[in-house]
């Protein structure tokens, strides 16, 4: 067995005490980018989560202002109430305005078309998300009065006190073109003229 000098002991412990801290250097460096890893980590959730929440916010806030704009246009066509029913019938008279959509023939734009009375209300239908469909009210019509001069020619109607609502359609148009509810009460003469919606 040979002995080691004690001058290659010394130098050999030194080179192990500089590796050990070599290998402790490079572990604190790992452990740092490690850690260093793991904030942005937390910050790229973080980021993610605070853009989820501005999104999820934005989109309640559209479907609430969607249903105060639905709501307010409810509002807006309130259903007054009919006057008590009275016996006789009040008088509905006025014009079938002429739709601009159409060609006009000899100058004038004539369009033209049929008014009729329905009795009830006019109710809104669903049917994407979004989109609102007009449902007319169900039943016969209680008048209904051809319009061939929408300049020169009135519509008039004799109708009970109730609701109403007068809808024009265009000939040879499939549906109603344009509307407007009205409420007849007893004693009163209405001039209710029907608006140009086919511009």
């Amino acid at each position: 067995m040979s002995l080691i000098p004690e001058a290659e002991v010394k130098r050999s412990q030194a080179g192990s005490a500089t590796g050990a801290q070599a290998v402790t250097a490079d572990a604190l460096a790992a452990e740092a980018l490690i850690a260093e890893a793991r904030a942005r980590a937390r910050r790229r959730r973080l980021k993610i989560a605070v853009a989820l929440a501005v999104v999820a916010a934005v989109a309640v806030t559209a479907v609430l202002i969607g249903r105060v704009t639905i709501g307010s246009h409810r509002a807006a066509q309130a259903r007054p109430r009919p006057a008590a029913p009275a016996a006789g019938t009040e008088i509905v008279t006025g014009h079938l305005a002429a739709c601009f959509g159409i060609a006009p023939k000899n100058g004038r734009r004539i369009t033209p078309g049929t008014v009729v009375a329905l009795r009830g209300h006019i109710t809104w239908k669903p049917t994407a998300p979004g989109t609102w469909m007009i449902v007319y009210p169900k039943g016969p019509a209680v008048a209904s009065q051809h319009i061939s001069d929408n300049y020169d020619q009135t519509f008039r109607f004799a109708l009970p006190p109730g609701h109403y609502v007068l809808a024009g359609r265009y000939d040879p148009g499939p549906g109603y073109g344009t509307f407007r509810e009205v409420t007849v009460t007893a004693g009163a003469t209405l001039r209710v003229d029907l608006p140009n919606v086919c511009m």
